[in-house]
């Protein structure tokens, strides 16, 4: 295993700004998240280039894998390129594979962008066709890393759920919303996968955990143990929580997402009275003293005045009330600058642990 290595706030910056200086930024989909062997598949990109962009290119690769779970590697095929005029700094273009892929296959899809120095960026997305044949194994439907080196996160579906088209849809949607969203996911947006556990879970109201116990995964845990994120989605109206690397939420509301996962995944602790209260060890987005928050302020693009407490409870902290840490109602979604910098700051520690 890689040794952990504290990159501590200016190497986090540094990596934000040369993600943001590469001067390419993509953001692949494809529709339906989950196709089945004879569904039309979708394939959008969304690209920024600070040099304009010249072209867009898109090739597939189509394997085939048994129900032991051995692939037949395919041959990469190009197919479709798109000559982009007037040198724009965005751009989004689609391609809709019709007729499917048949069964038992693996569809590894990749944009190659190139701006008008002849700068390129290549950005490569797999999925299974559905039915995933290897028993009791999460599906891949976004993947885009080794396990070892991205967040790997399983969507389940949760008991509750009467319609799994429209579960596969809200996956889809989750996906969009999150990692192609919230800004600080979405610069370092390949390093997520995600898959759809072929059993169901059961989500707990946080209110009730004393009366129907903790969440209730799936049969297949052990099937599951790679991933560092697992997320039950449901459709019932429960008061989401996180636990031991499982967090819930309702299956079409990705601000949840975002807020759990900020625990989940990257260690954020609430942003309101009544929330879960820590300093972390670094880049911490509660501090356990006022003096503590208004010390950290300038490092965290904060000034002192922005230091308060979080409600009567004690701590403090640095964000605005938008930030998504805060519960509620409200649709928030992007992550003020400290929870930011911890975000960053966890996804580069994933990737060499």
């Amino acid at each position: 295993m890689k040794q952990k290595i504290f990159f501590g706030l200016q190497a986090a910056a540094a990596i934000m700004l040369a993600a943001a200086c590469a001067g390419i930024t993509t953001q692949p989909l494809h529709y339906p998240i989950y196709p089945s062997g004879t569904q039309d598949v979708e394939y959008t990109v969304s690209v920024g280039a600070s040099g304009g962009i010249k072209r867009i290119q898109l090739f597939e690769t189509v394997s085939s894998i048994t129900a032991a779970g051995v692939i037949t590697a395919g041959t990469e095929a190009l197919v479709q390129t798109w000559d982009v005029s007037g040198s724009p700094a965005s751009h989004t273009v689609s391609y809709t594979k019709t007729g499917g892929y048949g069964s038992n296959k693996l569809v590894a899809y990749r944009f190659l962008v190139t701006d008008q120095s002849n700068k390129t960026r290549s950005h490569t997305v797999s999925y299974a066709i559905r039915p995933y044949p290897v028993a009791n194994q999460p599906a891949p439907v976004f993947a885009q890393g080794d396990v070892d080196d991205v967040f790997d996160i399983i969507l389940i579906p949760d008991t509750d759920i009467t319609d799994m088209d429209d579960f596969r849809d809200n996956c889809h949607n989750m996906i969009r919303n999150t990692i192609h969203r919230e800004p600080s996911m979405n610069l370092l947006n390949h390093q997520f996968n995600f898959y759809i556990n072929p059993l169901t879970g059961t989500a707990t109201d946080y209110d009730r955990i004393s009366v129907d116990g903790h969440h209730l995964l799936p049969a297949n845990t052990v099937e599951m143990s790679f991933a560092e994120v697992r997320v039950l989605m449901h459709q019932n109206n429960l008061r989401d929580y996180s636990w031991n690397g499982i967090y819930s939420t309702e299956m079409d509301r990705p601000q949840t997402f975002i807020h759990e996962g900020g625990h989940g995944m990257f260690g954020l602790a609430d942003e309101y009275s009544a929330g879960a209260h820590w300093q972390a060890a670094d880049l911490p987005n509660n501090w356990a003293s006022l003096a503590a928050a208004q010390a950290d302020a300038p490092g965290r693009n904060k000034t002192a005045a922005d230091a308060r407490q979080i409600g009567t409870s004690g701590w403090y902290k640095l964000c605005t009330d938008n930030c998504p840490m805060i519960s509620g109602s409200a649709l928030l979604f992007d992550y003020d600058t400290p929870c930011e910098q911890r975000v960053i700051f966890e996804i580069i520690q994933n990737a060499i642990e």
